[in-house]
C-alpha cells in the first residue's frame, strides 16, 4: 500500500519545476547540490538523465509488460516469465482458470506485487483497493523518472517461478554502452538480505553498500557467461541500463530493466565509489542500436 505520507509528498512535489525537484531530492539525500551540467558520479548522471535523456525506448524499458515483449524480441536466449492475464482493473480477472501459484503486479513501478497460492486466493474488493493505491503511484511526478511518464497503467498476472521455496539470487548487471562493468548480487532479499559487487569475470570488489556482503564470497554462477552476454546484447540499446536476471534449472530468466537505480539517490560508501560506478558512462554517447 502507498502510505499517506507518500501521497502528501507526491501532491506537493509534482507542482515544482522538475529541475528543482531533482536538485532538492539530491540535496536532501546527500547534503550537497548535484552537478547536472557536468555530472561525474553515477547518481549525478542518473539525475542528469531525468532532465536531458528522453529516449522512446525508456517507456518500453520502464513498463514491466512492454519490457518483456522487448526482451523476447531482441534476446531469445533469455526466458521471459509468462503473462497469464492483463487489464486496467480486476473486473475480468479469470480466477477460476488461474494456476495454483501466481503473482499479480502493476506494470508502472516497483514493489507492487501480490503472491497467491492455494491457501491464499484473490479477493476482488482487496485487489481493487490495491490497484487504486498502485495507480496513484507516479514515479515521474515524484522522482522525475521520465521513463515512467507515458506508461499506460495496467495490472497483470504473471507465472510464479519456483526456486524451491528459497529467495532467488538476483543478478543485476550494470551495462554501459553495451558492456557489463559491474555485477550486483542480492541474496536473501526478504530475510537476511546481503549484497556483493563483482567485476564481469566474477572478482569480488569488496564494495558493500545498503547491505552487508556475504563472506566468503558466493561461487561464480553456472550461467554467468550466458547472463553477461545477454545483458550486453540488451545494453546495446541504451547508453546505460541495469539488467536484472535470474538463473533457474539451467535457464536464464528475465527480471526487469532499471533505468534509474535507486532513483539516482543510492548511498554508496564513499563519493569515490559513486564516481567509480559513473565513470564508464559517457553521457554524450548515444546507444549503438535503435529499437524499431
Amino acid at each position: 500500500m502507498v502510505s499517506w505520507q507518500y501521497r502528501v509528498f507526491s501532491h506537493f512535489i509534482k507542482w515544482l519545476p522538475l529541475k528543482f525537484t531533482v536538485q532538492l531530492l539530491f540535496f536532501r539525500r546527500f547534503k550537497r547540490w548535484p552537478n547536472l551540467e557536468k555530472p561525474v558520479t553515477l547518481n549525478e548522471k542518473l539525475n542528469w538523465r531525468k532532465l536531458y535523456e528522453h529516449e522512446p525506448i525508456f517507456t518500453i524499458a520502464a513498463d514491466k509488460l512492454a519490457s518483456k515483449e522487448f526482451i523476447a524480441a531482441i534476446c531469445p536466449s533469455i526466458t521471459v516469465p509468462k503473462t497469464l492475464w492483463q487489464g486496467t482493473d480486476f473486473s475480468s480477472l479469470p480466477d477460476s482458470t488461474l494456476p495454483e501459484r501466481f503473482v499479480i503486479k502493476a506494470n508502472h513501478g516497483s514493489r507492487m506485487n501480490l503472491f497467491f497460492d492455494k491457501t491464499n486466493r484473490p479477493n476482488f474488493i482487496k485487489l481493487e483497493k490495491n490497484r487504486k493505491s498502485w495507480f496513484q503511484h507516479d514515479q515521474f511526478s515524484t522522482l522525475g523518472e521520465w521513463g515512467y511518464k507515458n506508461i499506460i497503467k495496467r495490472v497483470f498476472v504473471e507465472e510464479f517461478l519456483d526456486f524451491g521455496g528459497k529467495n532467488p539470487d538476483d543478478y543485476k548487471f550494470f551495462v554501459f554502452h553495451g558492456k557489463v562493468h559491474f555485477i550486483q548480487l542480492d541474496t536473501g532479499r526478504f530475510e537476511g538480505h546481503h549484497r556483493n559487487i563483482y567485476t564481469p569475470d566474477w572478482q569480488d570488489t569488496g564494495i558493500a553498500y545498503a547491505h552487508d556482503r556475504v563472506v566468503p564470497s558466493p561461487p561464480k554462477p553456472e550461467l554467468l557467461d550466458v547472463m553477461v552476454a545477454a545483458a550486453e546484447q540488451i545494453g546495446e540499446y541504451f547508453s546505460f541500463v541495469r539488467v536484472d536476471l535470474y538463473q533457474l534449472n539451467g535457464q536464464v530468466y528475465f527480471g526487469e530493466l532499471t533505468l534509474y537505480p535507486g532513483a539516482g539517490y543510492e548511498v554508496f560508501p564513499t563519493e569515490a565509489i559513486d564516481t567509480l560506478f559513473g565513470q564508464p558512462w559517457n553521457i554524450n554517447k548515444r546507444a549503438s542500436k535503435k529499437y524499431e
